[in-house]
């Protein structure tokens, strides 16, 4: 019978603009089905996200479906299918349980990532992120106490998050396309970005300011545009970075 499997590739670091540009393009073959999708998406995010005590948890637990979803979407629509909200459903069909184990695991190491940052630099994130959206309702006291604890708090959580994220970006794809078990996929995407950290740096860096820009759009109509691009691009980067091995062929044994 024939295996196939999956190498890793170590493209340069000019790959991560490619990875942006070709990310655009898809986005562009059809911009107002990805705007519409993630419209949608912001929705019933919103929604989960406001039921009491487990809503922005839940969320947490979903998003490695909400990236399964685009993925499907991508793979879709670079193959010339249209776009529609029923790739939303590709991470129910398939590998639906190591995709919750993913969000699982993904919900508590942001829980944990909090506490420790809550800790050592006395600085809450999560009510930092808050009121960093509104600062014309901070009095003078909580300004001084956000500068006092936002940039330790914010470093500390930027080094914990890091490979956090590393683990969790490219796991997705590598459940549903490759049928990888969750602690198998976040193990190879973990080392994925770490081998590729030059062209993923050099991604996140365009992207990054690409997102600030979006945030300045009213109305978060820029985000319609930000989201569906950035995981265009995600799966342009999956595709660059895992690739097929050549097959091994195994013979069995006959009595």
């Amino acid at each position: 019978m024939s295996m196939t499997l999956l190498n890793i590739s170590r493209p340069p670091a000019a790959a991560g603009s490619a990875w942006v540009k070709e990310g655009w393009r898809l986005f562009m073959l059809a911009p107002i089905p990805w705007s519409g999708m993630t419209a949608l998406v912001f929705l019933i995010l919103i929604a989960i996200g406001m039921v009491p005590l487990i809503g922005v948890l839940a969320v947490h637990v979903l998003s490695p479906f909400i990236v399964a979803g685009y993925m499907a979407a991508s793979r879709g629509g670079s193959g010339g299918e249209p776009i529609s909200f029923i790739y939303l459903s590709a991470g129910w069909r398939e590998g639906r349980h190591q995709l919750l184990l993913i969000g699982l695991a993904y919900m508590l190491a942001t829980v944990a990532i909090f506490q420790m940052v809550k800790f050592f630099t006395g600085g809450d994130m999560e009510m930092l992120l808050l009121q960093a959206q509104n600062p014309q309702s901070l009095t003078p006291e909580q300004a001084e106490l956000i500068l006092a604890t936002a940039l330790p708090a914010m470093g500390l959580g930027t080094l914990l998050f890091t490979p956090l994220l590393m683990a969790t970006w490219f796991a997705p794809p590598l459940v549903l396309f490759e049928g990888f078990p969750a602690g198998r996929a976040m193990w190879w995407s973990l080392w994925a970005c770490w081998v590729n950290w030059r062209s993923i740096l050099v991604y996140s860096l365009i992207l990054g300011m690409a997102g600030m820009i979006a945030l300045l759009i009213p109305f978060g109509l820029g985000l319609l545009v930000f989201v569906p691009w950035t995981l265009t691009s995600t799966y342009v980067a999956y595709q660059d970075i895992f690739r097929p091995a050549a097959p091994i062929e195994t013979a069995t044994e006959t009595a």
